[in-house]
């Protein structure tokens, strides 16, 4: 087998390649390319798109990790974005600079990465540009190879091999960020290109966990069943902290009475006056979640008929953070995988396991002239299975571990904003109906069946307003409303 080193080192004696790369404005970017580096491919292209779509940089700032050819820090830069760039390989940073040098344009670059702990170390240098607006990462996301597999040289796996270790390069930087928050400004966000590996699946889950927000950007099929995918992170509603109470009548009325900026989000340890649909009491037991958070009108008028799913939705994605697996926003196949735990959601507002309710959604609005609040309130059992007017089971018993009202508190706010927030830097996805359909679908395939009035009806879908498409063996009919309904 050839040594994978003295391969590289050969390599380095070939000529450099030149090529004309075309960005998704159409514009021309030359590059010259040393053998070792990593030139442009369609993961180049994605991240390059997701950052076009945001739009002229006007003068913002942005880090690219891994900068390679330099080809997306150079039509960033010719979009007006200021632009830092690193790469742990000394060939792609010499690239970089002849390369923005030949396209005329200015990127203050230098060698390193997120692991370097020298005195010339990543965090020194960025924090010389440092807050960031964006950071951008096309993530070395291969898998490594298996023991006795080839392998390419050093620099050539750094561009394209993830860690061998327990952590990938995308927890690396989760770290990182955590440690040095002064890297991204208040607004910034960060991207980064994973792929359908089950490192990648699970990335956006860990930074969930970790108090960001994480919404998918685009993806692209590469065949054979490879799907890279762009996803933002963000800190929820510009890190507003979480407002705490020991107790309220109703989180909801709090935040109806008290005119809040959007994005705040208020718990009480106790409430006292909780209600559901239906106008139900919502009992509040000791250690169980109880919270509202102030939601944006503008995307409120998009999402309506949906929002109360969409929250359930939210739920279920902070249980699937705690017990490290997908998300199930970010795909419907994702859902399916929960079946086993017998986690659903129960039309219109509330998630379920086998045992009992786990959550429930209220969304409450009020309108004064032309102001219009809207509050959505989560009820949340993490205690221990109980029996009131109905069984209710327990996320904590779900998840088989302890964590403190405060950590859900934290998860439970990151979901909420991935899913509600309106982000500059993270288009909005409006397409989580098929996943609230297969969460529906996982208690629909048990036999149940509606109760409305005094007809049963099977369930055949869901339609983009969430109203139930239901038969009764005889018509079609929608229902856009839970009064008089039952499930049996």
């Amino acid at each position: 087998m050839t040594d994978p080193i003295l391969r590289e080192i050969n390599l380095q004696a070939n000529d450099v390649s030149q090529i004309e790369w075309i960005n998704s404005n159409n514009e021309t970017i030359d590059l010259i390319m040393p053998s070792t580096v990593y030139p442009p491919k369609e993961d180049t292209a994605l991240i390059e798109k997701c950052v076009s779509n945001i739009g002229l940089g006007n003068g913002r700032k942005l880090l690219e990790i891994g900068c390679g050819s330099g080809a997306v820090s150079i039509s960033a830069a010719l979009s007006g974005w200021q632009v830092t760039a690193c790469d742990i390989n000394p060939l792609a940073v010499v690239a970089t600079k002849g390369n923005s040098e030949l396209n005329k344009v200015e990127i203050n670059l230098f060698e390193g990465g997120i692991d370097d702990e020298s005195e010339s170390s990543f965090l020194q240098f960025c924090e010389l540009d440092a807050p960031f607006d964006l950071i951008i990462w096309n993530l070395p996301y291969l898998s490594p190879p298996s023991e006795g597999e080839p392998r390419l040289g050093p620099l050539e796996d750094a561009a394209l091999i993830d860690r061998d270790a327990h952590e990938g390069w995308g927890e690396i930087l989760l770290k990182k960020m955590n440690q040095n928050p002064r890297l991204l400004s208040d607004e910034g966000a960060i991207y980064l290109l994973h792929s359908n590996n089950t490192r990648g699946n699970l990335l956006q889950s860990k930074w969930r966990l970790n108090g960001w927000a994480t919404r998918k950007i685009a993806d692209s099929d590469l065949g054979g069943g490879e799907i890279i995918t762009c996803f933002s992170a963000w800190k929820p509603y510009q890190n507003k902290s979480i407002e705490w109470h020991d107790e309220l009548d109703s989180t909801n009325k709090y935040l109806l009475d008290n005119k809040l900026e959007i994005g705040q989000c208020v718990v009480t340890k106790k409430q006292t006056a909780g209600r559901g649909q239906r106008n139900r009491k919502w009992i509040t037991r000791e250690g169980d979640f109880a919270g509202s958070w102030v939601l944006d009108p503008e995307l409120c008028s998009e999402l309506i008929g949906t929002l109360q799913l969409s929250a359930a939705i939210s739920v279920v994605d902070s249980i699937c953070s705690i017990i490290n697996r997908p998300l199930a926003s970010t795909h419907w196949t994702q859902c399916t995988k929960l079946n086993d735990l017998g986690i659903n959601i129960r039309w219109p507002n509330d998630v379920w396991d086998t045992y009992g309710k786990l959550a429930g959604c209220l969304i409450e609005g009020r309108q004064v002239g032309d102001e219009q609040s809207i509050i959505l309130g989560i009820g949340a059992n993490l205690k221990g299975v109980d029996e009131q007017e109905f069984p209710i089971s327990s996320i904590r018993e779900i998840c088989g571990k302890e964590f403190s009202l405060e950590e859900f508190a934290c998860i439970l706010n990151s979901s909420v904003s991935s899913l509600f927030e309106l982000h500059p830097l993270a288009p909005y996805n409006y397409h989580y109906k098929n996943s609230i359909w297969q969460l529906m679908s996982n208690y629909l395939s048990e036999g149940k069946s509606l109760k409305h009035g005094h007809s049963i009806f099977s369930v055949k879908g869901i339609n983009d307003e969430s109203e139930l498409i239901c038969h009764d063996g005889e018509v079609l009919e929608i229902i856009s409303n839970s009064f008089n309904c039952n499930w049996e």
